[in-house]
C-alpha cells in the first residue's frame, strides 16, 4: 500500500531479536529508515518497561517517539510520566485526533515530558498521518473547529476540473440535477 518493506515475526520471538534481525536486514537491503513499533501499553507494568529500556539500549534509536490515543484522557499523562522516566523520547505522536475527543491528552502529555507532538492521527489511512500544528489543536479544544485542516483535506480531495464544470453549468442557467448532487455526495463521502 506505501511501498514499504515489513519485516516479519512471529509471537514466540523476543522484540530485541526481531528489532535486531530487521535493522540487520536493513542494513543489507542500504535502508535509511527502520520503525520499530512495540507492543501497546495503557497501563505502566514494570516487565514490560524494563524490557522496553533494554530493547532501547539495544537499538540505539535516533527518535524515540511516545503514542498516545487522544481518547485515552488522564491515563494518557500517567503512562507518559513512566515513559518519560524510563526513555529518552523525543517527541509525541498523538492518535485517534479524528474521534470526539478534542486532544487535551497533547496538552497533558505535552506538559508531563516537555516533548513536542511531532505527528497527529486524523484516521486509519496511511494518509491519514499528518504534521501537528498547535494552532489548530487549540482551536478545536476551545470548539472552534479546525478549519484549516478542513480546507486542505477538501483541496486535497476535491476534482477541481469537475468542480469548474458544475459552476459553468450552474451560471448557464442550466441548473444543478440530482445526478449533479449525487457527484457531489460522492466526493464528500471520499473525504471521510
Amino acid at each position: 500500500d506505501i511501498g514499504v518493506d515489513f519485516f516479519p515475526s512471529d509471537a514466540s520471538q523476543k522484540p530485541i531479536a526481531i528489532a535486531t534481525a530487521a535493522i540487520d536486514q536493513a542494513r543489507k537491503k542500504f535502508y535509511d529508515v527502520v520503525i520499530v513499533d512495540t507492543a501497546g501499553r495503557l497501563h505502566v507494568d514494570g516487565e514490560m518497561m524494563a524490557e522496553i529500556q533494554d530493547l532501547h539500549a539495544t537499538i540505539k534509536p535516533v527518535e524515540t517517539l511516545f503514542v498516545v490515543d487522544a481518547m485515552t484522557g488522564q491515563d494518557a499523562a500517567n503512562t507518559a510520566k513512566a515513559f518519560n522516566e524510563a526513555l529518552p523520547l523525543t517527541g509525541v505522536i498523538l492518535t485517534k485526533a479524528d474521534g470526539d475527543a478534542r486532544g487535551g491528552a497533547a496538552l497533558s502529555v505535552r506538559h508531563i515530558t516537555g516533548k513536542p507532538v511531532k505527528f497527529i492521527g486524523m484516521g486509519e489511512k496511511t494518509d491519514a498521518l499528518e504534521p501537528f500544528h498547535p494552532d489548530r489543536l487549540a482551536s478545536r479544544i476551545l470548539g472552534m473547529g479546525d478549519v484549516l485542516s478542513l480546507i486542505e483535506e477538501v483541496e486535497r480531495n476535491v476534482d477541481k476540473e469537475k468542480a469548474a464544470k458544475l459552476a459553468s453549468k450552474v451560471k448557464s442557467g442550466k441548473g444543478f440535477d440530482l445526478e449533479d448532487f449525487r457527484e457531489q455526495l460522492a466526493q464528500m463521502r471520499n473525504m471521510g
